[in-house]
C-alpha cells in the first residue's frame, strides 16, 4: 500500500523522545495486548546485539513505549513516564535482554509472552516515524501494520480440506480487503482476514461447529488511516503528479488532498480537518515550549526564550530566522520534557516542520486554513520520501529525519507564500540536497544534542531553499533523484553513525560523562 500522509509522514501525536522508538514500541505493545493479555504473565523482550535498540531502548523510550502499549495506556497519558512502576502494579513481569539473534532490521523486537498456559512469540520491527510491522506470530509469517481490523483464527487439524473449507467460508461470507491462510508443519493453520470494519461477531457465528479452531482474536487498528481502498491513486510518481498539476492548475496542497482522499477513502473536508487538528496541536506545543518546560532526565533546559530576548536587547542580528529558531527549540523542549508533540516526520525531527512554518508565518499570516494547506503540501513531499526510502535514522542517518523534514518544510513554505507545485518540488529538492549525508549521533542516548541544532539547521535551510526556488534558482537534480541519492548514501553509511550511539558525537569524552551522569540520576 502506498504511504499515507497521516500514517507515514505527519504523526503520530505522541509523548516521548522518539517516534521510531517510543511511538512504534507503543503500537507494537498495543497490538500484542489484543492477541494475549500480558498481565500476570511473563514477557521476554530481546534486542539484537548489532541493532540500534541494544544501546538505545532505555534512553530513547522503547521500553517505556512497549510497556505502556502492553498495559493498554494511551501514548498521550502523562503517566507513561512511570512505566516501570505501572508494570509492577499491574503484575507485568517483563525482562529486556540484548542477545545475538541476527535480526534483519536494526529496530527489531523479539517478544515472548507466557500467560494462562498459553505462549505467544512475536517478531516486530519499527520501520521509522512510528510505522511498524509484525512479521512473525508463533512462527507464521504475517504482515500486520496496524492499518486494518485484523481477524486471526488459529486452528489445529489433521485434515487440510477441513481448514480449506473453513477458509473459503470465512472468505466468501465476509466483506474484507484481504484473506490469507498460513500453514505451519502438518497440522497448524492461521487465517488472517484484513478488513476496514470489525468482523469478530460475524466470524464467531461462522466458526460455530468447527472444533479445530483453538482461538480467535480481533486486532483493532492503531493507525489513524485505514488501508484497503481498492481505487487507483491519482498519481504514483512525482512526474505523474506534475502532469496532473499542469493540466489542472493545481497547487501542492490540492494535490495532497486529492491523493489522501483517494488513498484513504475519505472526503476532502475530512482530510483538511485531520490536518487542521494536527496543526493546532503543533501550535499548542510551541506555546507550551515558549512558556517553559521542566524534566529531570534531559541534557538541555529551557532555552527557547533566549533568542528573542537577545534580539530585543540588540545582542544579535534581527532576522525572521530568530523566530524559527525560537519555535523549533520550543517544540524540541516539549518533546524532551515528555510533553505532547507531533512527529513530523519523526519525533527526533519534530521541531523542524512546525518551527519553520509557524516561525515564517509569524507576522505574515495566522490563517489556520492557509497554514493547514502548507502542512498538507509538506506531507505530500514526505509521501514520496517514504515511498522510496525511510524516515528511520537507524537505516539512513539523520538525513532521513532532519533532511527529509527540511525538504517537507521547504515545500510547505512555498505553499504558504502562494507558489506553484513545481516551485514547491524544486524547493524540496534543494533543501534535501543541502543535507545529504547528515549522520545520527545522539549524545548520552538522548534525542537532544546535536538533534536540536540539526532541527534548527533543517528549518532555516527550508526557508533559504524556499526563497531560492521562488526567486528562480535551478535545483538541477530532480527531487526523485535526490531521494535515490539519499538512499544510496544511507546504505553506505556505517551503523555507528545511524542512531546506535556508537560513533560521532556520541562517543566524545563529554558525551560519555553525560551518559554516566544521567544513567545514575546525578544532578
Amino acid at each position: 500500500m502506498k504511504p499515507s500522509i497521516f500514517n507515514d509522514v505527519i504523526g503520530p501525536v505522541m509523548r516521548g523522545p522518539s517516534s521510531s522508538h517510543t511511538a512504534a514500541a507503543h503500537r507494537i505493545g498495543a497490538i500484542i495486548r489484543q492477541v494475549c493479555l500480558p498481565e500476570n504473565g511473563k514477557v521476554l523482550v530481546e534486542f539484537d546485539l548489532k541493532g540500534s535498540l541494544a544501546t538505545t531502548y532505555e534512553g530513547q523510550g522503547s521500553a517505556m513505549g512497549l510497556i505502556s502499549g502492553l498495559l493498554g495506556l494511551s501514548i498521550l497519558d502523562p503517566s507513561i513516564v512511570r512505566y516501570n512502576e505501572l508494570a509492577k502494579e499491574r503484575g507485568l513481569d517483563i525482562r529486556f535482554l540484548v542477545t545475538d539473534f541476527d535480526a534483519t532490521h536494526p529496530n527489531t523486537y523479539k517478544i515472548k509472552i507466557e500467560n494462562e498456559n498459553m505462549e505467544f512469540h512475536f517478531i516486530a520491527i519499527s520501520t521509522g516515524g512510528g510505522m511498524i510491522k509484525i512479521n512473525l506470530l508463533n512462527g507464521f509469517e504475517v504482515s500486520i501494520h496496524g492499518d486494518y481490523f485484523e481477524t486471526l483464527v488459529y486452528c489445529e487439524s489433521q485434515s487440510d480440506s477441513t481448514i480449506q473449507n473453513l477458509f473459503q467460508l470465512l472468505k466468501n461470507q465476509t466483506i474484507h480487503s484481504e484473506a490469507l491462510l498460513f500453514r505451519q508443519g502438518d497440522n497448524k493453520y492461521l487465517v488472517n482476514i484484513k478488513s476496514r470494519k470489525p468482523l469478530s461477531d460475524k466470524i464467531n457465528e461462522l466458526l460455530a461447529g468447527f472444533n479445530d479452531v483453538k482461538w480467535m482474536r480481533q486486532i483493532d487498528p492503531v493507525m489513524p488511516i485505514l488501508s484497503g481502498v481498492n481505487k487507483p491513486l491519482p498519481f504514483n510518481s512525482i512526474s505523474e503528479m506534475m502532469v496532473l498539476a499542469e493540466q489542472n492548475g493545481m497547487d501542492l496542497a490540492e494535490l495532497a488532498i486529492l491523493y489522501e482522499c483517494e488513498r484513504a477513502g475519505i472526503e476532502p473536508q475530512k482530510t483538511i480537518s485531520l490536518m487542521r487538528d494536527i496543526v493546532l496541536n503543533i501550535k499548542n506545543s510551541i506555546h507550551d515550549g515558549l512558556n517553559g518546560t521542566t524534566y529531570d532526565d534531559r541534557i538541555l533546559g529551557h532555552q527557547s526564550h533566549l533568542i528573542m530576548e537577545a534580539e530585543k536587547a540588540n545582542r544579535i542580528f534581527r532576522s525572521p530566522m530568530n523566530t524559527i529558531i525560537a519555535y523549533t527549540t520550543a517544540l524540541m523542549e516539549v518533546k524532551s520534557s515528555m510533553g505532547i508533540i507531533v512527529a513530523a516526520p519523526t519525533a527526533g525531527s519534530s521541531g523542524l516542520l512546525g518551527g519553520a512554518i509557524f516561525g515564517t508565518a509569524e507576522g505574515f499570516t495566522d490563517d489556520i486554513e492557509r497554514l493547514t494547506k502548507a502542512f498538507l503540501a509538506a506531507g505530500l513531499i514526505g509521501v514520496f520520501i517514504a515511498g522510496k526510502y525511510t524516515f528511520a535514522a537507524e537505516e539512513g542517518g539523520c538525513q532521513v529525519e532532519c533532511g527529509a523534514g527540511s525538504a517537507m518544510a521547504a515545500a510547505g513554505l512555498v505553499q504558504l507564500i502562494g507558489g506553484t507545485a513545481s516551485q514547491a518540488i524544486n524547493a524540496a529538492s534543494m533543501a534535501l540536497q543541502n543535507l545529504l549525508g547528515l549522520v545520527c549521533d545522539p549524545v548520552a542516548d538522548r534525542v537532544e544534542v546535536p538533534c536540536l541544532g540539526k532541527n534548527i539547521l533543517g528549518a532555516t535551510n527550508a526557508l533559504s531553499s524556499t526563497n531560492m526556488s521562488m526567486a528562480g534558482f535551478n535545483p538541477v537534480i530532480p527531487l526523485d533523484e535526490v531521494i535515490d541519492a539519499m538512499k544510496s548514501i544511507g546504505d553506505s553509511m556505517p551503523s555507528s553513525l545511524r542512531c546506535t550511539g556508537c560513533g560521532g558525537l556520541s562517543i566524545t569524552p563529554t558525551a560519555i560523562r553525560l551518559h554516566k551522569k544521567l544513567k545514575h540520576g546525578l544532578k
